[in-house]
């Protein structure tokens, strides 16, 4: 009797041993597995800090209107008085000779648009020299037949052109239009020498 719960005491000391040696392991794989996970991060981040990424990567294309030039307006002539269609009595030439647009999300929610056009002024034979006024009209216009502007801007943009100089170049950039998001719209541009007076 004696003998057997000798062996009974000598099993439970090497129980609580073996518990005790689990504990201590179990601790120690808590503290590597810290490390571990710190030692991770910064083999994923490649050793940077985390990059933040903005929503607006994840958005989809914003819709921007086609921007087409209006029908024969993309030249100036400009004769001296009473010497019209006279090749001598020419004062300067205007040409627009190129565009872009783009379009972003403005915080409002609307779609904003940025709009450049560029182009040259030519003096001619009978210029004396100074500043032409270019009248560039803007206009944003529905798609439907007959539909009126929404937004319409004439800008008036003056050029200094030398006596006898080259062609001058010009250029115009705005990003000051906001329209509707996903609106069905048409940008519309030229020279309005009507609007000029």
């Amino acid at each position: 009797m004696a003998s057997g719960v000798k062996i009974w005491a000598n099993r439970k000391v090497r129980m609580l041993a073996i518990l005790g040696g689990l504990a201590g392991a179990l601790a120690g794989c808590e503290s590597v597995g810290e490390t571990s996970s710190e030692f991770a991060k910064t083999v994923i981040a490649g050793g940077q800090e985390p990059v933040v990424v903005s929503q607006d990567t994840f958005a989809g294309p914003v819709y921007c209107p086609p921007i087409q030039l209006q029908r024969n307006s993309f030249l100036i002539m400009k004769f001296a008085r009473g010497r019209d269609d006279d090749p001598a009595g020419l004062m300067y030439q205007a040409t627009i000779e190129d565009w872009a647009k783009s379009c972003t999300v403005d915080p409002s929610g609307e779609t904003r648009i940025k709009i450049g056009l560029k182009g040259d002024v030519t003096p001619g034979p009978a210029w004396k020299g100074g500043d032409v006024t270019l009248p560039v009209r803007i206009a944003i216009v529905p798609t439907e037949d007959g539909a009126k502007p929404i937004i319409s801007e004439l800008i008036k943009l003056p050029v200094s052109v030398g006596e006898g100089a080259p062609s001058v170049g010009w250029a115009i950039v705005e990003d000051k239009f906001l329209v509707p998001a996903n609106t069905e719209l048409k940008i519309l541009f030229g020279f309005d020498e009507g609007g000029r007076r």
